[in-house]
């Protein structure tokens, strides 16, 4: 794609919308089969197409200005597609600087309009964690709300958000349990495996503490998709006495 054509955002955005459209129509697939939300859209445009085509649209993301970045980020989210979500969520990651608390309204709406487990976790690796950086105690208010929020997938990003390099900082494990057991009897299923991973990742850098609460979940009869999950990491013998010694007790 030639930069000279994306004067304004519009244009830029139906090109890429387009573009998208095309890859699509080349493939068998069903699109995003796996995302249950009916508000998630998808053109059927595999994994590896979507990073090639994302690597190609360096240059035009690296030509516009912050601004200019979240309103087309903006204007993809809302289109419904998922590919299109995919290349807004590489625009914000370029500028995690212009959510101060001050637009943590509108990173909320943003977050809120993902629809997918896919996506949420997609800008959980690593835009939210870069905006907690610079506003720790603010962000860390907002993921509070959205623990408790009816938005199922803003659930899900509350504790998600604390996986991987998060997970390994050791920075906020109480918050991440916090918000674990907050969740241990949510009815949704993705954010059942939400929680399950927050435990699984929290478990390999504290593992005596987070097996301890894991080994107590299961005793209390919380649901297997969130104990089993985070019990993934456990192997053999060790394993098979975990389980042993934390049959749930009725």
């Amino acid at each position: 794609m030639d930069r000279t054509e994306f004067a304004d955002i519009d244009a830029f955005q139906i090109a890429i919308s387009n573009k998208l459209s095309s890859l699509g129509e080349g493939t068998p697939y069903v699109a995003d089969a796996n995302e249950p939300d009916p508000r998630y859209l998808g053109y059927g445009v595999r994994a590896p197409e979507m990073k090639r085509f994302l690597a190609g649209l360096k240059p035009e993301i690296s030509a516009l200005n912050t601004e200019q970045k979240v309103e087309l980020a903006t204007r993809l989210i809302a289109s419904g597609y998922g590919e299109q979500k995919s290349v807004a969520i590489a625009l914000l990651e370029k500028v995690p600087e212009y959510f101060t608390p001050e637009h943590f309204g509108q990173l909320e709406k943003l977050v809120s309009g993902l629809h997918g487990w896919s996506k949420i976790d997609s800008v959980t690796k690593l835009f939210l964690p870069s905006i907690m950086e610079g506003h720790e105690r603010e962000m860390i208010d907002l993921l509070n709300r959205w623990n408790a929020d009816n938005d199922r997938w803003l659930r899900r990003a509350s504790v998600v958000v604390f996986t991987r390099n998060v997970a390994k900082s050791g920075l906020f494990k109480e918050v991440a349990l916090r918000h674990c057991n907050a969740l241990i009897h949510d009815a949704e299923h993705l954010v059942q495996t939400g929680v399950g991973w927050c435990l699984r990742d929290m478990m390999r850098w504290h593992k005596e503490e987070i097996l301890a609460y894991v080994l107590d979940l299961r005793r209390m009869g919380v649901s297997s998709k969130i104990t089993l999950y985070a019990l993934r990491d456990i192997k053999g013998e060790e394993r098979k006495s975990v389980l042993q010694q934390s049959a749930y007790i009725h």
